[in-house]
Parts: C-alpha cells; sequence; structure tokens
C-alpha cells in the first residue's frame, strides 16, 4: 500500500498512530479532489464535442450518426447572371457543413455539366441544386435530369431557378417538361421591395424557424429592423427586401404553397398593391422524388440572412429526404386576415 511505502519502518506509536491518521485523510481528500477533476474534465470534453457536432441552426436533426449526402450546385447561366451567385455557393457550402447534412459539388461551367450530370454522374448526388441558373443549360442528356428527381431524388430552386428552360430541349410543349416539374415559371419583376410573406404551412422544414423566431419578435421591434439588411418574422408573416418575382404557369392545385403573399408587390408596376395570391416559396412531389423551391435569392444580402438560411437549409434537408415535410397540396389555402 501506498500509505505503508510513505510511513517509516519500526514499531507504531501513539504519534505515528496520529500522522498515520493525518496522512490517510489527506491522501482520500487527495484522490477525492482528482476523482472530480477527472469527471469535471471528461464533462467538458463531451460538452465540447457535442458543441462542435450539434448543427449551426435552429430546428435541424443530429445527423453526426448518418452518412452525409452529396449535392450539386448548379451556377451555370445562360441568360441574366446575379452577382449574389457567389455568395450562394458560399452560403449552401458552408450550411451543409454547419448542419452535418450534406457535401456540396459544384457545376459552374458548360464542361462541369457535361460531367457531372449524365445519367450515371447523376447517380452520385443526391439532390440537385439550381441556384440563380438561367436560360437552357447544356444537359448531356436532358430526361436524364426528370427521370432522376421521378425516381426518387431531391431537386431544389432558387430565385432565378424559375427563368431556366423556359423552352425543353427537343420539346415543344407550350408549358416545358422542366417547368411541370418545378412548378412554376418567372414571368417578370418591378422594383426591389419590401413584402410580407405569409407562411401557409409553420410546419414545414423551410418555414418551422422562421415561424419559431416570429413567436419571439416583438412587433414593435421588428417595425425598426433595416429590411435591406436583414429579414424579419413577427408571427407567421415574413418580411423581406429583394427582387420579387410574378409567375405564371403556376401549378397551384399540385403544390403546397409554403410562403405566399397576399396581393401584388408594391415594386412600381400598375398592378402594385393590388389584392391576389403570388407565391414565394412550394414544396411538390415528382414521382417519388421531392421538390423545393423559393423566389427569393436575388440580393447577396437576403442570401446572407440568418433566417433565409434557416429557409433554404431546411428546404434542402426535405429535399435530401433528411427532414420530414408535408406535401399534400393545398390551393384552398389563404393568409390569416
Amino acid at each position: 500500500m501506498l500509505m505503508n511505502f510513505l510511513m517509516p519502518p519500526g514499531p507504531e506509536t501513539h504519534s505515528t498512530r496520529e500522522v498515520r491518521t493525518l496522512m490517510k485523510r489527506r491522501f482520500a481528500l487527495t484522490a477525492g479532489f482528482l476523482l472530480l477533476a477527472a469527471v469535471t474534465l471528461t464533462a467538458c470534453l463531451s460538452s465540447d464535442r457535442r458543441v462542435e457536432a450539434s448543427p449551426g441552426l435552429r430546428g435541424e436533426p443530429q445527423t453526426r450518426n448518418r452518412r452525409m449526402k452529396n449535392v450539386l450546385v448548379v451556377t451555370v447561366t445562360k441568360g441574366f447572371r446575379h452577382d449574389s451567385i457567389p455568395v450562394a455557393e458560399e452560403t449552401i457550402k458552408l450550411l451543409g457543413e454547419r448542419t452535418g447534412a450534406w457535401i456540396t459539388d459544384f457545376a459552374r461551367t458548360d464542361a462541369d455539366i457535361q460531367q457531372k450530370m449524365t445519367p450515371q454522374a447523376l447517380q452520385r448526388y443526391d439532390a440537385v441544386i439550381f441556384a440563380n441558373t438561367t436560360g437552357v443549360l447544356p444537359l448531356p442528356d436532358p430526361p436524364a435530369l426528370l427521370e432522376y428527381v421521378r425516381s426518387g431524388k431531391g431537386f431544389v430552386a432558387m430565385h432565378a431557378g424559375s427563368d431556366t428552360f423556359h423552352t425543353w430541349p427537343g420539346s415543344s410543349a407550350p408549358v416545358s417538361e422542366y417547368i411541370q416539374m418545378l412548378g412554376g415559371e418567372f414571368l417578370t419583376h418591378g422594383a426591389q421591395c419590401a413584402v410580407d410573406g405569409h407562411i401557409l404551412d409553420p410546419k414545414h422544414p423551410a418555414t418551422i424557424a422562421i415561424v419559431r423566431s416570429g413567436e419571439r419578435t416583438d412587433p414593435a421591434t421588428a417595425a425598426n429592423v433595416d429590411l435591406k439588411k436583414y429579414t424579419v418574422a413577427t408571427g407567421k408573416i415574413w418580411k423581406v427586401f429583394d427582387e420579387i418575382y410574378i409567375l405564371k404557369n403556376v401549378d397551384r392545385v399540385n403544390l403546397r404553397a409554403l410562403v405566399v403573399l397576399d396581393r401584388y408587390p408594391p415594386d412600381g408596376s400598375p398592378n402594385a398593391g393590388k389584392p391576389g395570391e403570388h407565391l414565394i416559396s412550394w414544396c411538390r412531389t415528382y414521382g417519388r422524388g421531392r421538390v423545393f423551391y423559393t423566389a427569393l435569392g436575388h440580393r447577396q444580402e437576403v442570401w446572407r440572412d440568418p433566417l433565409f438560411q434557416e429557409h433554404i437549409a431546411g428546404g434542402i434537408q426535405f429535399a435530401l429526404g433528411l427532414m420530414k415535410g408535408e406535401t399534400r397540396p393545398n390551393p384552398e389555402a389563404a393568409p390569416a386576415k
């Protein structure tokens, strides 16, 4: 025993018994402190690991024990090119890292599309994202993209993703096959403006964090937010300053609208302020696949906004099948008065 080793040899006396007792007490106390320190250190290290592994956004599932998905972000343009595309690329990649949900690959050039979007290459990805694409993209096999989604994969488009494939290669259909898959098509827009987006499905992954933020936000505080820098929610209203698309060929009866306007945006056009539904975001099924679209994302500031990042992070995880969301169409839904 350590105590016997520390005590000198010889007959035990009253004095040596007191010393032995004192040293035993000190030894027990020291051992107790060492045990407490070890437990505390272990707890701290475990806590650090939890923090590092926990998602960076609210309302997202833990994914550290699940294989990360793979997404292909396409940013090729054949029409107008948004200056927010580099920020979009950076944001989507960062959100994948922060949530631990997906690994991001990019198709930035025609050559990338030819290499990464063949029928065989597409199988490496769990979802394809069109981030502000425009025009007719040079797909190596256009029907393969539709079949890819239909087979059970995910498809996501932001903003100008609806200003893409107004015509479909080899087809003369009045509404292109791509637009039929997506669910709506860009028509026009006016000046950038502030709008009130009404959230129709507060439980969907793409909206739940926005609604939770709105429940905590005082209306007086929200009124003082500079919408050109940040979006803000109050209740189920999401206030956003962006370039607001007016859409056509909206397949409303087969879509689940997530965020809508209840009037034409105040964008300086003759129709500004007229009552009527205008969709901002929706989801749908396409065959066995999942589709998510948001018309927001023109401005760099929107891409950097925390609530918009919650919006697209939830939408991407829905499309990947990582977060469940209702897809039943809701054409009868209307903003609360």
